[in-house]
């Protein structure tokens, strides 16, 4: 290929650019994503490619000639792997090309990109995306080059800003907010009210922060008793609420009841029987659960999801406030990577041998061209000029693929 000829190029469709209807049929699931990738490398156009697929993205990641349309090429791709066209998608799509390809992936690695400002699931599904290229060998010295930067970009961001800290998730929010009001408690007795993925993630994330004796009630008992197994401990139905309230130091309610299930005198009646000097509740069911506020029992403080919303707004505040220091990272990790793109893009093919095509093409000619017309003549070197270029180009390319085999 000739020198300086070739690029890097992502082209991709995101949340930022598409609704989920839209993006859905063009992503790939860990299973069929070799297989795109291998179909993507046969594309005579290709160098070297990377395929990221996550809910909220799809981008194609990958060195190709600068003659080349991209996007023509993703069309073409899509045609071909998933038998859709998506001529009518090209508006959202974007494409960005070498140092701009390069800040783009380091942003998404490093959560700046994301629908959740700083979410770290981003860096591991990036990962994920190079080993599966690396494991069919799509992926080439650009490509390695690229991403191993990104996960320092990522990696680095994560441990030198506020950027990855706090919860994310509704769960992660309310655990860490409750943690966050946990003084000095010991082995504390946790009930849990209802029996679904809240509840389960919230028990998980307590018995590694906060061991210490768990209570389970839910609507249908034997629910209740299969998920207390997990922790060695007790389920419950909802009739057995009064007691266990009084016996618990930390509540965490979320059911799909449509009236609240711990109201004003049943709290009244078992702290007056258990004489609780402190109890927390958080309530992350909507609607709510508990019917009374912190103000009708001092000892009692509860929390619910207006709460926890303004728990993960003051967590994206950190984050926020972390974009500059994170954008400097990414631009001076940025500034390294091109320092080392620019001189490799001249490796693959040297000069010397690119001389020695067009000197071999020029002699060829040499005793025909005097035969033609000037209109035959410029059309002739135009035509050999363009395939003596193909030449080298596809011979760069098995090299490139060669060396990757070796």
């Amino acid at each position: 290929m000739l020198s300086g000829t070739w690029q890097l190029i992502v082209c991709g469709i995101s949340h930022k650019t598409s609704t989920i209807e839209e993006r859905e049929p063009l992503g790939f699931c860990r299973e069929e994503l070799a297989a795109a990738n291998a179909a993507l490398y046969e594309f005579p156009e290709i160098i070297e490619s990377c395929i990221v697929s996550t809910c909220n993205r799809t981008e194609f990641y990958f060195v190709a000639d600068k003659s080349e349309t991209p996007m023509d090429i993703i069309v073409s791709f899509y045609q071909q792997v998933k038998g859709l066209d998506i001529n009518l998608l090209r508006d959202k799509f974007y494409m960005r090309r070498n140092r701009h390809a390069a800040s783009h992936l380091f942003r998404v690695a490093g959560g700046l990109d994301s629908m959740v400002l700083g979410e770290n699931q981003i860096l591991g599904q990036v990962k994920e995306a190079y080993s599966s290229a690396c494991a069919i060998k799509t992926a080439g010295k650009v490509i390695h080059r690229l991403f191993h930067q990104a996960f320092r970009v990522g990696k680095q961001i994560r441990s030198d800003t506020e950027m990855g800290k706090g919860a994310c998730s509704v769960s992660s929010a309310s655990m860490e907010l409750l943690t966050s009001k946990v003084n000095g408690l010991q082995n504390p007795t946790v009930l849990f009210i209802g029996v679904n993925q809240m509840i389960t993630l919230a028990a998980s994330n307590l018995s590694r922060s906060h061991p210490g004796r768990f209570l389970f009630a839910n609507r249908t008992k034997e629910k209740a008793e299969q998920l207390a197994l997990r922790y060695g401990s007790e389920g419950y139905g909802l009739d057995a609420l009064p007691s266990l309230l009084g016996k618990a130091d930390i509540v965490i309610t979320c059911t799909g009841s449509e009236t609240p299930l711990i109201t004003a005198s049943m709290m009244h009646t078992a702290l007056k029987e258990q004489n609780k000097k402190k109890q927390l509740i958080m309530d992350m069911a909507m609607p709510r659960d508990v019917e009374f506020d912190s103000n009708q029992f001092p000892t009692v403080s509860v929390f619910n999801l207006e709460d926890v919303q303004r728990y993960v707004q003051a967590q994206q505040r950190k984050r926020e406030a972390a974009i500059p220091q994170a954008e400097e990272i990414v631009e001076r990790r940025l500034d390294e990577f091109m320092y080392w793109f620019d001189h490799v893009r001249h490796e693959i093919l040297s000069d010397s041998i690119i001389e020695s095509f067009d000197s071999l093409r020029k002699q060829e000619l040499e005793g025909i061209m005097s035969k033609l017309s000037p209109e035959l003549q410029d059309e002739l070197d135009t035509a050999t000029t363009k395939l003596v270029d193909t030449l080298i180009r596809v011979t760069a390319r098995t090299c490139s693929k060669c060396k990757k085999t070796e």
